[in-house]
């Protein structure tokens, strides 16, 4: 009787633990009108030419985390939960230059005059920036340059 009732309870263990990871992440499709207003108004100012392919919410223990939007160009655009750019890539063309802050394009395009970022990820302290040359390059929060990262 005492292994049947061990039996059952790691089976409850089992079936407790595999909900709890299929609930803490759960990837949605959703339709660019439910985006939150700022990543609405970022895309219509910065890719209005583009179509947008896909919009994915995603939620961890049922709170939004980020909104992952692919756009017809190749681009992809991470944005947290308020709707606010933390990364933005186009491994192809490289990213449109109007989205770069000033500072970085302008290290960027007198330091690697014949490349083009491929992806720019926005932190609170930093941003990192890839290069279509492979580069890493790291920038604080004002856009200063700081350093090549390995």
């Amino acid at each position: 009787m005492k292994t049947l009732n061990l039996k059952n309870t790691v089976l409850l263990l089992i079936c407790i633990f595999g909900f709890s990871i299929s609930a803490s992440a759960q990837k949605t499709t959703i339709q660019v009108n439910e985006l939150p207003e700022n990543a609405k108004s970022f895309i219509k100012q910065h890719f209005k030419n583009e179509t947008v392919s896909y919009v994915i919410k995603e939620e961890e223990f049922l709170v939004i985390d980020e909104y992952k939007v692919a756009l017809s160009d190749g681009t992809e655009i991470e944005f947290n939960k308020n709707g606010n750019w933390k990364e933005i890539s186009n491994k192809t063309k490289g990213i449109k230059t109007s989205v770069i802050p000033n500072k970085i394009l302008n290290y960027c395009t007198k330091s690697f005059p014949n490349t083009n970022i491929k992806k720019i990820e926005k932190s609170r302290w930093k941003y990192e920036v890839e290069l279509s040359n492979d580069l890493d390059l790291e920038f604080d929060s004002d856009g200063n340059f700081k350093r090549i990262d390995d």
